[in-house]
């Protein structure tokens, strides 16, 4: 088996890395249009939906900033499985990158 080399190697991650970040920008334009317009209990306030709310909150904290209607925190919501669920999306976000930068340096 011949080994990859450096070059493909940098090749692919970049390529990676668009397709993740497309697929991020793709849901993110899912999320704004269908799920962010909503300020009263609907079927996206579940625990679950919490969890996407919490791995969203980067880019609609920035777009808090311009439109007024636009909040991080869906209230009213379903309760405290809804806040679990936005918890959970956020460590999801703001946890990994820590843990992996801890290991990289040892």
């Amino acid at each position: 088996m011949k080994k990859f080399g450096r070059n493909k190697l940098i090749i692919g991650a970049v390529f990676l890395s668009a397709v993740v970040a497309a697929i991020f920008i793709g849901l993110f334009v899912w999320y704004a249009k269908t799920v962010i317009p909503h300020t009263y209990p609907t079927a996206y306030t579940n625990f679950w939906w919490g969890v996407v709310h919490g791995l969203f909150i980067v880019p609609t904290f920035f777009w808090s900033l311009f439109a007024y209607s636009i909040t991080i925190y869906q209230t009213p919501n379903a309760g405290s499985w809804y806040s679990f669920g936005f918890l959970i999306g956020i460590s999801i976000i703001f946890g990994s990158s820590h843990g992996a930068r801890c290991k990289a340096r040892r």
